[in-house]
């Protein structure tokens, strides 16, 4: 009995060990995409229930194109303590961004995903449809939505409106929905979710309060016409442009306009929540090319990527694909993102915003919030402009269960895990523990508990064994001298003579789960020195770094010093704002051989470019300038496109240094090395909407890593 009793145990720590599912998952334990999705030769799944109704699984993948990370959420939208919600960026359209982490901690959500494509570097307003809470706050454009109905049911649709504005004397056609200037020059109503109001030439604001109906489409009074040279507090406004102003006599304060209107093929008042995005990629089970969607060869090419679907049952999925990171995950191309929904079993599914800006947040098991779960392609969170949320109102109650983060531990002897335990009750809450929560090691002799962390000692499976009054929880544990696979990160870097990297190695089990490593690891260099922590100097030539784990091997070549190329600039240079038609200019100064970029930042003009798209040579790292410095305070920054057509900005100096200097700008580690130059702009000093001045460039070059050839 005592026998079978181990054997028993022994088989349930080796399951708990391997791909992993729950009871009555709605994600699958295991994947079988279809073709074109690359084929999977290994797969480490990670399954868990984080609410009622809701469950968050991590697929770890290694295919014949490379390794993927995949992350899903699958949530019960019929249920009655499951909901879905639209969130904006600083609860406003036009916005600075704000990352999903934050909108998630901030709206109490337990799981979220990036939303809508938006207009980045400038509004940072989405793109498309925005319905939250019920509310029309953007206006759809021909691209398909997500929709969330009141019944629970996800639709995907191209919505159309049409509506109007119902004014004393006649009916004028309502044009937009917070979007300033109105479009065409006609009629736009404007929420407290656009922001504060710019100045805007030629167009005549009209305060509102409104009185009854569900805003914005509700009715108001009026208030006196505010002045259209100043901006204005956020709030409620009747903007009319130059071509309806006359059609009709303008309200006298005190007096009621109606706005109303609807949402075709779904009536706005059965919409909870509505979020744009775009192309639909899987209509009824199969890939559809949808021309309405974003499109371009960048598309083709395998990349970060982020959608929403829904399964035959109506089950709400939110997946999110990581990419551009050959070491962890490569990306995917449409058609396998449409082959990867149906594998986890959608029948319809969308595209949201990919790239940099794919994001996911999910609550953990032992967690009080939710917090990032993958590995955006940025090195860091993107500020975007919405997103998509789930949100659990099941009550807290008593403690039911005891759980850890991470709930499996795999490891490699000599590492050590920060592991939090904690209890929670029936719907996935963290409350207090009947008791002082007690842990030992089964077997003792794989590690020791000290300061809330787990040390690997020696080789073996077994368990960390919970105990608080009579609940009970267990952490699986796996513990090994060698692991299967081995990596270092970054893989083929490139650094300065004398500059200095920090490396790190990513560790593998047989099944493709990651393994916990050392602090300290017996790390090589040759042509340069590195310490046990990863810390590499760079001599004078190119050099390797090796690293040796049990069996496992590992080693990548490093690029020592740079180059400069020079870049045809004042050629190909040409003058532009955001928007379009700002003051300014671009002209050539024979006295210094230079470029003069004149700004005159006024109204709503952001910025003033001199745009000149340029490829650049491969293994660009920054670029370096002369800079005839004005004093202005303006910013100066550079904007540069990667091979999938996505923009960076980055900063490269504050104008407050008269006189000429060279530049240096190095484009962060993390992102992926610029295809092209697209321009240098500045950007008025921050803090202020006005300035002046002109700023002298010359001798553009791009720096490369690595000896010329």
């Amino acid at each position: 009995m005592i026998a079978l009793r181990a054997l028993t145990r022994v088989g349930a720590l080796l399951g708990a060990l391997l791909p992993v599912s729950t009871a009555a998952a709605t994600l699958p334990a295991r994947l079988a995409p279809s073709a074109p999705f690359p084929r999977i030769l290994s797969q480490a799944p990670t399954i868990e229930t984080i609410a009622p109704g809701v469950e968050f699984a991590t697929y770890q993948l290694l295919t014949a194109s490379g390794p993927l990370v995949i992350h899903a959420i699958a949530a019960d939208l019929h249920r009655a303590d499951v909901h879905v919600g639209t969130v904006l960026a600083d609860n406003a359209l036009v916005s600075h961004g704000e990352t999903v982490g934050a909108m998630a901690d901030r709206t109490g959500a337990i799981a979220g995903i990036n939303g809508d494509y938006f207009a980045i570097g400038s509004t940072d307003s989405p793109t498309n449809i925005v319905v939250r809470d019920g509310q029309l706050l953007r206006m759809p454009r021909k691209r398909y939505a997500v929709a969330i109905t009141t019944h629970g049911n996800v639709d995907f649709t191209e919505f159309h409106f049409a509506g109007q504005v119902q004014l004393p004397t006649r009916a004028l056609a309502l044009d937009a929905i917070d979007e300033v200037p109105p479009p065409d020059g006609g009629v736009a109503l404007v929420t407290p979710a656009f922001g504060p109001l710019p100045p805007l030439e030629n167009v005549t604001e009209i305060p509102l309060a409104p009185v009854s109906g569900t805003p914005p489409l509700a009715t108001y009074t009026t208030g006196p016409i505010a002045d259209n040279d100043a901006a204005q507090p956020a709030g409620y406004y009747l903007a009319i442009g130059p071509s309806a102003y006359g059609i009709t006599a303008l309200p006298n304060p005190g007096q009621t306009v109606v706005a109303s209107g609807d949402l075709a093929p779904i009536s706005l008042t059965h919409i909870a929540a509505a979020i744009g995005g775009g192309p639909l990629i899987l209509d009824d089970g199969t890939w559809i090319d949808d021309p309405d969607g974003p499109s371009g060869g960048e598309f083709d090419r395998p990349i970060p990527s982020s959608g929403v679907a829904t399964t035959a049952d109506g089950t709400l999925l939110l997946i999110e694909v990581d990419g551009r990171q050959p070491l962890e995950s490569v990306g995917i191309t449409r058609p396998q993102f449409a082959a990867l929904m149906r594998a986890l079993g959608a029948v319809e599914g969308m595209a949201l915003d990919g790239g940099g800006s794919s994001t996911i947040v999910a609550r953990r098991l032992g967690d009080t919030v939710a917090t990032l779960q993958n590995s955006p392609s940025d090195g860091r969170e993107r500020p975007v402009a919405d997103g998509l949320f789930v949100y659990s109102t099941a009550p807290a109650g008593p403690a039911v269960r005891l759980v850890a983060q991470p709930g499996t531990i795999r490891a490699v002897a000599g590492a050590a895990i920060a592991l939090r335990m904690a209890a929670v009750d029936a719907a996935r809450h963290v409350v207090p523990p009947p008791a002082p929560i007690q842990s030992r090691i089964v077997p003792a002799r794989l590690g020791r508990l000290l300061d809330g962390r787990f040390i690997a000692a020696h080789s073996g499976i077994g368990e960390i064994v919970m105990r608080a009054g009579d609940l009970i929880g267990h952490v699986p544990l796996e513990v090994t001298r060698s692991p299967a696979s081995l990596a270092i990160v970054p893989a083929a870097p490139d650094v300065d003579r004398g500059g200095t990297l920090q490396f790190h190695a990513r560790a593998f089990d047989r099944h493709g789960y990651p393994l916990a490593l050392p602090d300290l690891l017996p790390w090589k260099a040759q042509d340069g020195r590195i310490d046990p922590r990863g810390r590499f100097q760079a001599g004078t030539r190119n050099a390797a770094v090796a690293l040796a784990i049990g069996a496992a091997r590992a080693t990548t070549p490093v690029t020592v010093g740079t180059h400069t190329v020079v870049l045809p600039f004042a050629a190909n240079a040409h003058f532009t704002t955001i928007p379009r038609g700002g003051a300014g200019s671009l002209v050539a100064d024979p006295a210094c051989g230079c470029l003069r970029l004149h700004f005159a930042f006024a109204a709503d003009e952001r910025a003033a470019y001199a745009i000149a798209v340029l490829p650049l040579p491969a293994q660009t790292v920054g670029l370096a300038f002369d800079v005839d410095d004005d004093g202005s305070g303006a910013r100066l920054k550079v904007a540069v496109r990667n091979a999938i057509g996505e923009d960076a900005f980055v900063k490269v100096t504050v104008l407050d240094r008269p006189g000429w200097r060279r530049v240096e700008v190095r484009f962060p580690p993390a992102a992926t090395h610029p295809a092209k130059l697209v321009g240098i702009y500045v950007l008025a000093p921050r803090g202020t909407e006005m300035a002046a001045g002109a700023v002298g460039l010359r001798e553009v070059h791009a720096i490369v890593a690595g000896a010329p050839r």
